[in-house]
């Protein structure tokens, strides 16, 4: 266990120094941060040169780089070069609404898309089963920039419904602003949590389907309907668990690109998460945030994997004894 764990920890290192690499080459290689701080009107080329300066930004990118890992072990991701504000607690103050909307997202897609998947898996070839796999086929194809707009049209602009964007009135809870914890919050995320939430439900509704048929079809299935237990004691005692483990295995992964590609959804909702940050900082060149955000970002995707890794051993006995 012991050798597991370390194993572990050192490939996440590793993938999160290889991510920390990327990011920076890639941010770093497109336009100068300095034309969007000095006026371009009036600067002269020593200003232009003493903000370059003051930045670092003279210095060689690998040089750059070992001094970001360098601030980075220190606890420090720099300062914002738009807001002022230290990089990672600016990204911080971001997470709650990404937070949130991505907790909301996947408590409606987790147990929707497993009791569909159940449901067709369990009636195989009828209506029901073909109307949920053609349903999912095409949740799955709309892009979610177009699944974005189309709700704020049917659900804000012609029903009046739902407000079209923005966050409602929040709440403090354990240091943070939660907006779900009050009508109008919870009223204005309803539409971007169901932007992320349908194309999951589909997602999760397949595999489930695939995984009861699989199941459907076995020995210890056919030998529990021999002993006469119901249909829904077989259904939920036996032929859930045993497709259990990849369902919790897509859910997480989907919740973490909640957190990490909630991008479009965000953008097209206004709402200040993560994601909009994100881009918002590269449009701006903010460079620190840019490298906060794709930080937390892959720790957030390591940390995810892991507890899914973890997760297993009381899903699955069988792992318990492998290991």
């Amino acid at each position: 266990m012991v050798s597991t764990i370390i194993g572990r920890l050192s490939q996440a290192l590793l993938l999160l120094l290889v991510m920390s690499l990327i990011g920076f080459i890639g941010i770093h290689s497109v336009g100068n941060p300095v034309f969007n701080l000095v006026n371009i009107e009036s600067a002269t080329t020593d200003d232009i040169g003493r903000a370059t300066i003051a930045l670092g930004l003279d210095r060689p990118i690998w040089h750059q780089y070992f001094l970001f890992i360098g601030s980075v072990l220190s606890g420090n991701f720099g300062t914002s070069y738009i807001y002022h504000l230290p990089a990672f607690e600016l990204v911080m103050s971001k997470l709650p609404a990404t937070l949130e909307l991505a907790i909301v997202a996947m408590s409606i897609a987790a147990p929707t898309g497993v009791f569909l998947g159940l449901l067709a898996g369990r009636r195989k070839g009828t209506p029901i089963d073909r109307v949920i796999l053609h349903g999912s086929v095409f949740a799955l194809s709309i892009p979610s920039f177009w699944l974005s707009m189309m709700l704020i049209l049917f659900g804000a602009l012609l029903t009046g419904w739902f407000p079209s964007g923005g966050r409602g009135s929040a709440t403090a809870l354990f240091g943070a602003e939660w907006s779900f914890l009050t009508l109008d919050g919870l009223w204005k995320l309803t539409l971007p949590a169901l932007a992320l939430a349908l194309p999951n439900i589909a997602l999760i509704a397949r595999l489930t389907r695939s995984g009861t048929i699989e199941v459907e079809t076995q020995d210890f299935t056919r030998f529990c309907q021999a002993k006469g237990l119901s249909g829904r004691r077989i259904l939920f005692r036996h032929t859930l668990p045993n497709i259990s483990v990849p369902i919790v295995t897509i859910i997480g992964m989907q919740f973490g690109g909640m957190l990490a590609f909630a991008v479009v959804v965000e953008s097209i909702f206004n709402w200040p998460g993560v994601g909009k940050l994100l881009i918002d900082s590269i449009q701006l060149l903010d460079r620190p945030v840019v490298m906060a955000t794709l930080t937390f970002i892959s720790i957030a995707f390591v940390s995810l994997n892991a507890l899914v890794d973890l997760f297993y051993v009381v899903l699955d006995p069988r792992t318990r004894h492998s290991g």
